[in-house]
């Protein structure tokens, strides 16, 4: 999920080291736990609205309001979020999968851009991968010296697109 930009112009990508992603895990577990939780409740939500309309057994008013407090609840949870998805992409992070809470940080590794990974439970970032792959072909870090580590580093690499 990436952020809209304004045609025309450039916008800088910020990259993230590990030293920072690993700093960021304490907000990030909150606002993580809150996107699983609320995604839970969304899936929860979504069998029981199907369930009701495919019951034919049941129809009338009462059952039209029980479906639309179902649809109204099911959007208040996906604005809910679409907030969170907003924390964490205001961070420079990217929200890889809702169930398993997997955060991507974009980073730089021996001076391209990969992103470090990072799912709900881990203690720290342990994994990265191509930007062109998912969670599930991470590689685990084998040498931070690798990575983009501080802030320092940041500063001495030119980033440019």
């Amino acid at each position: 999920m990436t952020g809209n930009s304004i045609p025309g112009t450039r916008t800088q990508s910020r990259v993230i080291s590990l030293e920072e992603a690993n700093n960021m895990l304490p907000l990030l577990g909150k606002i993580v736990g809150d996107i699983t939780a609320a995604w839970e409740q969304i899936i929860q939500k979504r069998t029981e609205l199907e369930c009701l309309e495919k019951n034919p057994e049941r129809t009338g008013s009462e059952h039209r309001e029980e479906i639309g407090e179902l649809k109204s609840d099911l959007n208040r949870l996906i604005d809910r979020i679409n907030g969170y998805i907003r924390e964490v992409e205001e961070l420079g992070c990217f929200v890889e999968e809702f169930k398993r809470g997997v955060i991507n940080f974009p980073s730089l590794y021996v001076g391209r851009k990969v992103f470090l990974c990072w799912k709900q439970g881990d203690g720290e970032v342990r994994f990265w991968h191509e930007l062109d792959e998912s969670y599930s072909e991470r590689t685990p870090i084998r040498d931070c010296r690798h990575f983009l580590v501080s802030k320092k580093d940041a500063s001495e690499i030119d980033l440019g697109e």
